[in-house]
């Protein structure tokens, strides 16, 4: 492999730059390393301290046949504290240089960690900018519970990349925790005739009749398991939503009927959430249909990816899920991954309206009986060996819709669409939502959510599934 030439220089202006810039650290905040981890009480090693990120520029030239990719990240941060050195979570890969703020910073490894020291220290609340050149063959990780592999993920037709909850960071520099959300640019170039789906919207296409480069653009601030890329060869099927939403579906092309025909109701579900929640909160929508060996679905923030075979068993179920996702774990984000159940509880309860919605007031009946046989531990305390179980999908909605029942429906719905405007765009805690719902219900709801969210059983069925 030819080895490319380094693309930084120091010059004398960076040396008399850097040499103000430790003068301006020193008369304020004495500079430390940023954390290493943000101490979530499931993941403490994810994420990294000392900075937020405002924005990625992901700039890939992949070689699909080799599954090889050479990039250069751009990561536009702001500091929290004076740092001498900071963290960005990577796993695999070779990371050839780096810098910061234009000028080279040096670089060491040590497992998932990248720990980057630049040229000089950053004052607290100063922006900055890191750009790490880097190539490999990226592997994909396991997430206890999960059964499937996450990441950067290789498959006969193509290639998919998706993030929950560490997936990002096979195969970019990141900071991999759900309370840093940023925007991105994603440009990718691959060979013909292979195109790329991703999330946000299509900025170009550029062909030079060899490969083609495919710029992506995600405006809207998103934690970086919600960041979706694919590469096949795909069929676009667009429609419109009820308030003009573009919705933009990218179906790998060997992917047959069945699992394509369920994408159809989006438009109508749509319009049935936003009347519920609270208008759709981005600016497109749609779906990434990949025929792979994925047998599930992540809600990637405005165009879930589905694997054909989900999509074809679930059906609308499923659609409405990760549709409902786009306000429950994307405008709204769990403030850590003891929270899951925000994301999980909220999105089945969705299933369940909208099953109640199709069948006339019948579907939560049938729910609500069925459930009681399934033996459900407590949603409100996942274990990080096995985090996505049915207690947080399943026993999540019960808790809803306990929380329904208690306060009844008009102060309910209150309660979602006042949570989702407090907190759009930003991170969410349980305590979070339980203090919106006390708000507007006017009761104390603890004892509910203690015995629903944390004890080992769940409270008695009520007598009625009627709200």
């Amino acid at each position: 492999m030819k080895r490319r030439k380094p693309l930084f220089t120091l010059s004398a202006f960076a040396l008399f730059a850097s040499m103000l810039l430790l003068v301006a650290c020193q008369v304020g905040e004495k500079p430390s390393p940023g954390s290493l981890g943000l101490g979530d009480p499931l993941y403490p090693s994810l994420g990294n301290g000392g900075y937020e990120v405002s924005h990625y520029t992901l700039t890939l030239d992949v070689d699909v046949a080799r599954n090889f990719i050479s990039g250069n990240a751009e990561i536009e941060a702001n500091t929290t504290q004076a740092l001498s050195a900071f963290n960005l979570d990577m796993r695999g890969l070779e990371v050839i240089e780096t810098r910061v703020s234009g000028r080279p910073a040096t670089h060491s490894r040590s497992g998932s960690e990248l720990t980057i020291v630049p040229n000089a220290p950053i004052r607290n609340d100063a922006s900055f900018v890191v750009e790490v050149l880097y190539e490999g063959q990226p592997t994909p990780d396991e997430v206890p519970g999960i059964g499937s592999q996450i990441g950067w993920i290789k498959y006969p037709t193509g290639i998919y990349a998706l993030g929950e909850p560490w997936g990002a960071s096979t195969w970019f520099p990141v900071n991999e925790h759900p309370s840093d959300k940023a925007s991105y640019t994603f440009v990718v170039t691959v060979p013909k005739p292979y195109e790329v789906a991703a999330i946000g919207e299509l900025a170009s296409v550029a062909d030079d009749g060899v490969a083609s480069t495919y710029t992506w653009e995600a405006r809207d601030e998103l934690a970086s398991y919600l960041t979706a890329l694919a590469i096949s060869q795909f069929d676009e099927v667009t429609s419109q939503g009820p308030q003009g939403t573009p919705i933009v579906d990218l179906i790998e092309e060997t992917v047959e009927e069945p699992g394509r025909s369920h994408l159809k109701k989006t438009p109508e579900m749509l319009g049935f959430f936003s009347d519920i929640f609270g208008e759709y909160p981005f600016e497109t929508f749609g779906a990434i249909v990949i025929d792979a060996p994925f047998l599930s679905a992540l809600e990637t923030q405005t165009r879930p990816v589905y694997g054909s075979d989900i999509i074809e068993g679930l059906g609308e179920r499923i659609v409405a899920h990760e549709l409902a996702h786009q306000w429950f774990g994307n405008l709204v984000t769990p403030a850590t991954w003891q929270d899951l159940w925000l994301n999980e509880g909220f999105a089945t309860y969705a299933e369940w309206l909208w099953e109640d919605h199709k069948s006339g007031g019948s579907a939560f009946d049938v729910f609500w009986d069925v459930l009681w046989m399934t033996d459900l531990g407590p949603p409100g305390k996942p274990q990080p060996e096995d985090p996505f179980t049915a207690a947080v999908y399943v026993r999540g909605a019960m808790t809803l819709h306990a929380l329904r029942g208690e306060i009844g429906d008009d102060a309910f719905f209150r309660t979602l669409r006042q949570y989702l405007s407090r907190h759009a765009g930003g991170n969410a805690s349980t305590s979070d939502f339980v203090e919106v719902a006390e708000q507007v219900s006017g009761q104390d709801l603890d004892d509910l959510f203690q015995a629903w969210l944390y004890a080992d059983v769940p409270p008695a069925p009520p007598q009625s599934a009627d709200s």
